[in-house]
C-alpha cells in the first residue's frame, strides 16, 4: 500500500534543500519519504508520520548534512505543525544513544550536546523518539548493502532493549530487516522496491 500522507508531507522537503544532500547514495528526500512511510505502515498518528518525513533536516549527531538551520524552525512548524517539529528538533539534537539506557520509568533524560543541555522527556515523547529511530534505522539498513555484519546485531540488541515502547509493526519489521542485514539480501530488497535496476551482485 502506498502511503499518500507521508508522501504528501515529505514531498515538500525539497523546498528546504533535501534533494541536494546525499544520504547513503540517494537524495536525503528519498530517506525522509520512506521513513515517514514506515511510520504510517505501522499505524502511527499523523503527527509522528509528519515528523518522520522531516526527521533529520537539521542534521543529527550522526548525520551532519543540514538541509535547514535550526534558526528556521518556525518555517518547518508551518509545514508540519509545532508538535511534529518539536519532535524533529529533539531527534536531530539528541544524543540518541541515551534512548537505549534501559530506564523503564519517566522522566527520561537525554543530552542535547550541541545545545549543552539535558532535557527530560515524558513517556509519549520518549516512545515517539524510539519509534522514529526504528523507522530511521530500518530504512537506512535497506539502503546500506555494504554495512558490516555486526551492524544488524548491534541494532537488534538495542531495539530488543526498548521493545516495550515499540509498536508491534516496528518491532517485527526491525527483526525481519536487521536479522538478515547483509549485502545480498539488502540488494534483493532494493531491487524489489525499485532502488536498483541492474543485476550486479
Amino acid at each position: 500500500m502506498r502511503c499518500a500522507r507521508a508522501r504528501a508531507v515529505a514531498n515538500r522537503s525539497p523546498q528546504v534543500g533535501t534533494d541536494d544532500i546525499v544520504h547513503f547514495g540517494r537524495p536525503l528526500t528519498a530517506h525522509l519519504i520512506e521513513t515517514g512511510r514506515w511510520l504510517e505502515r505501522w499505524g502511527n498518528q499523523p503527527m509522528l508520520v509528519a515528523a518522520g518525513a522531516f526527521h533529520s533536516i537539521y542534521g543529527t549527531e550522526e548525520f551532519r548534512g543540514k538541509a535547514v538551520s535550526v534558526e528556521r524552525r518556525s518555517e518547518i512548524q508551518k509545514i508540519i505543525g509545532k508538535e511534529a517539529e518539536d519532535l524533529v528538533y529533539l531527534f536531530c539534537l539528541t544524543d540518541r544513544r541515551a534512548l537505549f539506557s534501559g530506564r523503564t520509568d519517566a522522566p527520561y533524560s537525554v543530552p542535547l550536546p550541541s545545545a549543552g543541555i539535558c532535557v527530560d522527556l515524558d513517556e509519549p515523547t520518549f516512545t515517539a523518539l524510539i519509534e522514529l529511530e526504528a523507522a530511521n534505522i530500518v530504512d537506512g539498513a535497506l539502503h546500506q548493502p555494504d554495512a558490516p555484519p555486526a551492524a544488524g546485531r548491534f541494532w537488534l540488541e538495542r531495539f530488543e532493549s526498548v521493545r516495550l515502547w515499540l509498536s508491534k509493526g516496528a518491532y517485527h519489521t526491525a527483526q525481519e530487516v536487521l536479522a538478515h542485514w547483509n549485502a545480498d539480501t539488502v540488494r534483493v530488497r532494493m531491487r524489489a522496491e525499485g532502488w536498483l535496476n541492474d543485476d550486479k551482485r
